[in-house]
């Protein structure tokens, strides 16, 4: 079939060439499109652009990172599975799933703009006949067949592919050509399968989860198990929707009631899309800007045991995309989970105060203990503190405290946010709070349950107490006492027993890896919130990926978004692999060198070292 439209496009074009010519010559009016000026033909059909083949080689290699994504077998089985249901019967494409995310990785790898006309001139002029073969893509006609023509007929075939693999992972469906009535957005509100929407956001999950695996396993195995745990930055960064007019829910009721009776051609034009929300730009009134668009969820890997070195490449590990301040818990629940790919044993998670200080244990808490992750966070000034017990302990800042512990250490981390201690006086406070820490008496079992002792009982006491008392032999003088005004009244089961026993979720809202405002936890939290800044800002880059320019990617809707949002994380990531390594070579051959020059200047030493050197300048003897 294809080769029969190619002829009859050839057929048609090549029989009205003579015509042509000949109302050329006889009609002096008409103009002679064959005279440029100085301007070649080649860059009046491409309208002036530049348009560089890839070689066999950079095609195949993109070729093989989309194999090893194991997408294209998903974008299959998805195929064969919504066919079951829709009974669509399927077709060979003239532009395969596979060409697509080819033909965007290539334009990713050259920080080109993700859009249809650009992905459309990669698979018709910008490969090579080794590569069109390896790709399955068609010749491209003759010039004479019209390159007008041959354009359009590439760009509604490509059109069509990228089209033809949204709607299997796209979790919010609608018709986005037009603009639409509020009464229009209404009903496609109404019209939403929250089910559909649960099952392509898990597929869309898939499709990132591929590319971005893929990704980390092109690093060498040295890299990847540079540490024998994943920890995680999780942090968020905005994506612009190409269509930049949006909608109040809060309004939108009363905009479909002032719609009633209102002819459609006297209003307003409305949104596009109608998944998408705000985004708030600044603070202050009267100084913040308002952006229609999606968060993108991402989540770097850190290292906590050198958080200042640099022993692998800080990559995006996982990502998703949501809507503004919806479900933030719940997709860096997600991240977490998809960076159980990696296969390396599960560390820390490190977050601002937009996750576990803000969220409920049910939702973030219990969720990231229950993968094996642990929390590395700071807290909102109401969080500090006691916050709670149990058994007479006091839950601080995620540890478990004797309640007698004095009220200046108690609020130690409060009195230096609000000021009234300096930062030298808080260290000193954080590190006595250390000996009134409970401690476990043995490892936890397998329902999470472990046995905590007071600091005063035990093999190696840490403070003294007189409810506690023992012999002056087995007490550090060190030890601090507790003092008779901070004893509680009616002491409790953990003054009294031996031990108590503490469930899974005691504490568990405020526990975290390290002890809060401890050299270990600042030495530890900063790194990780500079390595999310960075990727953000690698990302948004207007040189390279320019994540957040929503003209370099037109498409609209979710699916496309986070499609693009893949693509681009994925070439961040792969440059920052190849840059790491560059910075490596670049090293070792410095090195070399040095090595080198110091061998040389200790030989000519030892040669200058076999000749005679008299003293007061005389010369030499040979």
């Amino acid at each position: 079939m294809t080769n029969n439209r190619f002829i009859d496009n050839l057929n048609s074009d090549t029989n009205s060439l003579p015509k042509l010519r000949a109302t050329m010559t006889t009609d002096s009016t008409t103009p002679d499109t064959t005279d440029f000026g100085g301007m070649s033909a080649s860059e009046v059909h491409s309208g002036g652009r530049t348009d560089h083949v890839f070689t066999s080689q950079q095609v195949a290699l993109a070729h093989s990172r989309v194999l090893q994504s194991g997408i294209l077998d998903k974008l299959d089985a998805w195929r064969s599975e919504d066919a079951h249901v829709t009974g669509a019967s399927a077709r060979l494409p003239l532009i395969s799933d596979h060409a697509t995310l080819v033909g965007l990785l290539l334009l990713a790898s050259e920080h080109g703009p993700l859009q249809i006309s650009s992905l459309a001139v990669v698979l018709q002029n910008r490969l090579t006949q080794e590569s069109r073969t390896l790709l399955h893509l068609s010749d491209v006609a003759p010039g004479f067949a019209g390159e007008t023509r041959e354009a359009k007929r590439w760009f509604d075939v490509t059109h069509r592919a990228f089209h033809r693999m949204l709607p299997l992972m796209d979790p919010f469906p609608q018709e986005r050509k037009t603009a639409n009535t509020y009464t229009e957005i209404q009903a496609v509100l109404d019209a939403h399968d929250s089910d559909l929407e649960k099952k392509m956001k898990t597929r869309l999950g898939e499709f990132t989860k591929g590319f971005l695996h893929m990704t980390f396993m092109q690093q060498p195995r040295r890299l990847r198990q540079a540490t024998h745990r994943i920890e995680l930055a999780v942090d968020q960064t905005f994506i612009g929707s190409p269509t930049t007019r949006g909608f109040s829910k809060n309004n939108l009721a009363k905009n479909v009631a002032d719609e009633i009776g209102t002819s459609p051609l006297s209003l307003d034009s409305g949104p596009v899309d109608a998944f998408a929300g705000w985004h708030v730009h600044g603070k202050g009134v009267g100084r913040s800007d308002f952006t229609w668009g999606w968060m993108a969820n991402i989540a770097v890997r850190v290292d906590s045991e050198h958080p200042g070195e640099s022993r692998f490449p800080k990559l995006a590990i996982s990502a998703t995309l949501s809507m503004p301040n919806i479900g933030v818990t719940e997709e860096a629940v997600s991240l977490m989970r998809s960076a159980l790919s990696t296969g390396l044993a599960l560390g820390i998670t490190d977050a601002d105060k937009a996750y576990f200080a803000s969220s409920r244990v049910e939702r973030l808490h219990e969720p990231t203990f229950n993968l094996g992750f642990t929390p590395s966070t700071d807290y909102r000034i109401e969080r500090l503190g006691v916050q709670g017990g149990h058994f007479g302990s006091t839950f601080i800042e995620g540890k478990a405290y004797c309640a007698s512990m004095p009220t200046t250490l108690q609020n130690a981390s409060r009195d230096h946010v609000n000021g009234t201690i300096d930062a030298e006086t808080y260290r000193g406070r954080i590190q006595a709070r250390v000996h009134f820490e409970l401690r476990p008496k043995g490892k936890p079992d397998d329902q999470g349950r472990v046995r905590m002792m007071c600091p005063a009982v035990g093999a190696n006491p840490t403070v003294t107490c007189r409810l506690r008392e023992r012999p002056a032999s087995d007490v550090s003088s060190a030890s601090p006492r507790v003092a008779e005004n901070d004893l509680p009244e009616y002491p409790d089961k953990i003054c009294i027993q031996h031990s108590v026993t503490f469930g899974k979720q005691d504490g568990l809202r405020e526990r975290q890896a390290f002890t809060y405002g401890s050299p270990e936890w600042q030495e530890f939290h900063t790194p990780p919130r500079n390595s999310a800044e960075s990727l953000n800002a690698g990302v948004n880059s207007p040189v390279l990926e320019s994540l957040d320019d929503a003209s370099r990617r037109s498409v609209r809707g979710f699916a496309a978004a986070q499609v693009f949002v893949t693509i681009l994380l994925t070439n961040y990531n792969l440059r920052s692999i190849a840059a790491y390594l560059r910075v490596e070579v670049q090293d070792q051959a410095s090195n070399t060198v040095a090595v080198e020059t110091t061998t040389n200047a200790r030989r000519g030493d030892r040669q200058r070292a076999t000749r005679c050197t008299p003293e007061d300048g005389a010369a030499p003897t040979t």
